[in-house]
């Protein structure tokens, strides 16, 4: 059994290292992977320059990327606090 802290900690810095810490390989692969995912279309979403030249339609859609990410941060840190918590059923 690990440490639901650490495993916490860890997700919240980036999601899916609590799984690593917990020794969930897929799980974590795919949490870092969701969120590069969710990064990378909000970052093409997203000009700088437009935003300074006064255009803001993108914004709606970069925030709702940002909500995804911000709620698959919260799944990644729920997930490794309870699979922290359950004992491992084999190796």
């Amino acid at each position: 059994m690990r440490r639901p802290g650490i495993a916490v900690l860890l997700s919240a810095v980036v999601p899916g290292l609590g799984q690593f810490y917990n020794r969930h390989w897929l799980k974590g692969g795919g949490f870092i992977a969701g969120t590069g995912v969710l990064f990378w279309l909000a970052g093409e979403q997203f000009s700088v320059e437009a935003l300074m030249a006064g255009d803001t339609s993108g914004v709606g859609k970069v925030l709702g990327l940002l909500l995804a990410i911000s709620a698959l941060l919260i799944w990644s840190m729920v997930d490794a606090y309870h699979s922290a918590k359950t004992p491992s059923t084999g190796k």
